[in-house]
C-alpha cells in the first residue's frame, strides 16, 4: 500500500510533454506521413474557414475568386507543412492565416503586373516555330523551339502521371484535365464527402509538382 501511495504522490515530471490539441495532432500525423489523406481531410474544413477569416474584408482581383485563392493557399500549405514547428500552444490557424494573406498580396502583385503589360499575354499557340526568340533576354545561346519544348514538357507530364498512385492519377485526370467539379467526382471515385475529394486532389497535385520538379530544373 505504501508503494502505491508513493506513486500517487509522485510529482509530475516537468519533462513530460503536454498533450497536443486535436489540430496539432492532425498536423503531426501529416508531417510523419501517417494516414495522410485521413488527417489532411480533418484539417481541410478548418483551414478553409481560417483562409476565409484571413481575407474576409479584403478585395480580390476581378478574375480571381475566393475558391481560387483558397486552392492556392492549400497547395502552399500542403507543400510547406513540414516546416511548421509543432509544440504545445503553437498556432497552426495563425500560420494558415499568414500564408493566406501573403498569397493575397502575391495575387494582387500579379494582377498589377498584368495590368501594366496591358493584358497582352501571349499564349503558347501564338509562338512561331522559332519559339518567340526575340523575347529572350540573352540571344547568345541557342534555344530549342517552343514546339520542341512543349513536346518535352508533355512527355515529362506523362511520365510523372504514370508514377502517381491510381487514386491520385484519377483525381487529377477528372479535376485538372476534364474540369469536373468536386461534386461530380464524388461518385466516380466512390466517396461520399466533397471535402475528402478536395483533400485528395491537393495531395495529388503536391505529389505531381514534386515529380515534375526535376524537369523544371
Amino acid at each position: 500500500m505504501l508503494h502505491f501511495a508513493a506513486m500517487a504522490e509522485r510529482p509530475e515530471d516537468p519533462k513530460d510533454p503536454l498533450p497536443l490539441s486535436s489540430t496539432l495532432h492532425h498536423v503531426k500525423q501529416v508531417q510523419d506521413e501517417v494516414d495522410v489523406d485521413v488527417h489532411w481531410t480533418n484539417l481541410h474544413t478548418k483551414m478553409q474557414k481560417w483562409i476565409e477569416d484571413a481575407v474576409r474584408h479584403e478585395n480580390l482581383p476581378a478574375d480571381r475568386s475566393l475558391d481560387d485563392l483558397a486552392q492556392d493557399v492549400l497547395l502552399q500549405i500542403c507543400k510547406d507543412i513540414g516546416e511548421f514547428k509543432i509544440e504545445p500552444g503553437a498556432s497552426f490557424s495563425g500560420w494558415v492565416k499568414t500564408v493566406a494573406k501573403r498569397k493575397l498580396l502575391d495575387t494582387w502583385r500579379r494582377a498589377r503586373t498584368t495590368k501594366r503589360g496591358k493584358g497582352k499575354l501571349r499564349h503558347l499557340g501564338e509562338f512561331d516555330e522559332e519559339g518567340g526568340r526575340e523575347h529572350f533576354a540573352d540571344e547568345r545561346s541557342e534555344r530549342p523551339s517552343m514546339l520542341v519544348r512543349y513536346d518535352e514538357l508533355s512527355r515529362s507530364m506523362l511520365q510523372a502521371m504514370q508514377k502517381l498512385s491510381d487514386k491520385h492519377r484519377r483525381v487529377i485526370e477528372l479535376r485538372m484535365f476534364q474540369g469536373k467539379a468536386y461534386s461530380e467526382i464524388l461518385g466516380e471515385l466512390g466517396y461520399t464527402k466533397e471535402v475528402t475529394v478536395r483533400s485528395l486532389y491537393m495531395r495529388a497535385v503536391q505529389e505531381l509538382q514534386a515529380l515534375l520538379q526535376p524537369y523544371a530544373d
